[in-house]
């Protein structure tokens, strides 16, 4: 075989084998995330509900993040992706905590999926040239927490609207037991505030997942 000729087949495999990469299907990943103990207390200055600063004030708990119903909306790119709500609430007067209710629509939010935590703003980025916070839902209390990575641009508001990130568990810190049919046991293990924090920064150059917003009251039940 001539020389050009065996250039030439080489270059044609390269060309097929880049096309079928290009093509492949890209893979949405939300691994659960969970720590051994809550990562966050109320030592930590930026987590939500939590007391009032204000000595006048007998009691009372503020929030960052707005109560009320909230929306999920896919990516758009994400064929398999799907809306569900959640309600913010809560909890109560001396003892500060947030309610969740989650639900595929709005008006199953009543008998939702209950679970109880908090809202923490862990630290900050750069991506695209803008500046982002980066927060978490961290949900539960014993055995440890769950948690929900999500971003927002930097700005002093009360935070009405959240982007959603993905969680690609890097494979270190994937845990799975394996011979148990078809019962799913993998989660992704993260038990440090540092770990947390630098995988939600890496989880920001990837596409989101979609959206969470505060809805309107003239917003439907679906």
């Amino acid at each position: 075989m001539s020389l050009a000729r065996s250039l030439f087949l080489s270059i044609g495999l390269l060309c097929s084998a880049t096309i079928a990469i290009a093509e492949e299907e890209y893979e949405w990943q939300s691994e659960r995330i969970h720590s051994d103990l809550p990562l966050y207390t109320f030592d930590w200055d930026d987590i939500w509900p939590r007391g009032y600063s204000d000595p006048e004030i007998i009691a009372g708990c503020e929030s960052q993040v707005s109560f009320g119903d909230w929306r999920f909306t896919p990516n758009p790119d994400d064929e398999f992706g799907e809306s569900y709500w959640y309600r913010f609430s809560n909890y109560g007067v001396f003892h500060c905590a947030a309610n969740f209710h989650k639900a595929d629509s709005r008006g199953e939010l009543d008998q939702g999926a209950f679970s109880r935590g908090l809202f923490v703003r862990m630290g900050t980025a750069r991506h695209q040239g803008e500046a982002w916070e980066l927060w978490a839902l961290q949900v539960g209390f014993v055995p440890g927490s769950d948690y929900t990575l999500l971003a927002r641009q930097a700005k002093d508001e009360l935070v009405t609207r959240f982007t959603v990130l993905q969680h690609r568990c890097p494979r270190s810190q994937v845990r799975e037991a394996k011979g148990l049919d078809i019962w799913t046991t993998r989660y992704c293990s993260i038990n440090t505030r540092r770990e947390l924090l630098s995988f939600a920064r890496r989880m920001l150059r990837e596409p989101s997942l979609g959206t969470l917003e505060l809805a309107t009251d003239e917003e439907g039940s679906n």
